[in-house]
């Protein structure tokens, strides 16, 4: 079980990091190449704009799903610092469970507020609005899936520690 665990938190960091970082390549690209053909045609990419912002939100969902599957996000330190060390793990885990919670409450909203929402057109890129607004959904179920994992890890790593010992 564990190795399949690892195998599937390897994989969620190499997808989300690659994510994440197309978006940010893509955003790059697009913000460049306004500004290029805004100072030597003198006119932007209409749909350039609005475009990079939706890819800039992508991406913030794919870069904290990935975040967090590394443990690199922010932490309550101060709180862990005056723990007792038996109960640092478990401290990670009600973290985990507490990001699990947040991670379905923003698919649920993201849910009702494309129901609500989504049949709009965008007037800059003429697509669909609930693609760009889906970004919420994505975000809600990677960030719900990476907590999974990483709860899992950690109650598992414990007791591989207790079966070696």
């Amino acid at each position: 079980m564990s190795h399949l665990l690892a195998r599937l938190h390897r994989g969620l960091i190499l997808f989300n990091g690659s994510l994440a970082g197309l978006a940010m390549i893509l955003i790059f690209l697009l913000v460049a190449g306004n500004a290029f053909a805004r100072y030597t045609v003198g006119a932007s990419i209409t749909w350039g704009e609005d475009t990079a912002i939706y890819l800039m939100i992508y991406g913030l969902m794919f870069g904290m799903s990935w975040a967090y599957l590394q443990d690199r996000h922010i932490g309550f330190d101060l709180i862990r610092r005056l723990l007792p060390p038996r109960w640092v793990r478990w401290q990670a885990v009600a973290v985990d469970l507490a990001v699990l919670v947040i991670g379905i409450g923003l698919t649920m909203s993201a849910v009702e507020f494309i129901a609500s929402r989504g049949g709009r057109t965008s007037s800059s890129t003429g697509m669909p609005m609930w693609l760009f607004q889906a970004s919420m959904l994505v975000g809600g179920g990677l960030l719900s899936v990476s907590a999974l994992v990483m709860g899992a890890r950690r109650l598992t790593r414990h007791a591989d520690e207790e079966a070696a010992s």
